[in-house]
């Protein structure tokens, strides 16, 4: 799915529950990993110019998401994927390091990236901080990115390992350029068209 649908469906899930369960309910786990990982793809859009998809994994216990992106340079249609472990940061941690030093000090696959959730609305984010302690730990990941609201449209997606770009968002501009994208992708047959088919609507209940 798109990142317009993934946002918007998580949107559609605190309308109808209500925010606290939409943040908190296990139920809608799967909903908020693909609404974390839809604003890392629109980080990805905005730095880049590409367009990323996500697919929400529910067969295997990792990774959680896939990031995927069709790179046409070869004349082909070619899937780029970037795997996501997505953890979040809440207010009962005082601290966003222990949150990521307790995922680095599992075993993952080297190409993984894990993606942060800092939900900790009471705690100023430091992230020059965060960048220097990364460097000091041990890390599987490819790749650490945080997500942070800092203000009520204000959205700051930084690569904290290895120290990188910084993307602010306006979340409901962004949100309307992404409108524009294809909402779904599916693997077809394989081919040299490099062309997309519409294969009609789409259903996808809510919860």
């Amino acid at each position: 799915m798109s990142p317009y649908i993934a946002i918007k469906r998580m949107a559609t899930i605190s309308e109808t529950y209500g925010v606290e369960r939409a943040r908190t309910d296990s139920r809608f786990e799967k909903d908020r990993e693909a609404w974390t990982t839809g604003v890392l793809a629109l980080a990805l859009s905005k730095l880049k110019g590409e367009e990323w998809w996500i697919e929400i994994e529910t067969v295997d216990s990792t990774p959680d998401t896939k990031l995927q992106q069709i790179d046409q340079s070869s004349g082909h249609n070619v899937i780029q994927t970037r795997s996501i472990e997505i953890v979040d940061w809440e207010e009962n941690v005082d601290d966003i390091m222990e949150v990521i030093g307790k995922k680095c000090s599992r075993a993952y696959p080297g190409h993984y990236l894990l993606l942060v959730n800092a939900r900790h609305s009471g705690k100023v984010l430091d992230f020059d901080r965060v960048i220097e302690e990364m460097k000091k730990i041990p890390s599987p990941f490819l790749e650490v990115w945080v997500v942070a609201f800092i203000g009520r449209d204000d959205v700051k997606v930084v690569r904290v390992a290895p120290g990188g770009p910084a993307i602010d968002l306006k979340a409901r501009a962004e949100l309307e350029m992404a409108r524009k994208q294809k909402p779904f992708l599916r693997r077809g047959i394989r081919g040299a068209d490099t062309e997309f088919r519409d294969l009609g609507p789409v259903y996808l209940p809510i919860p």
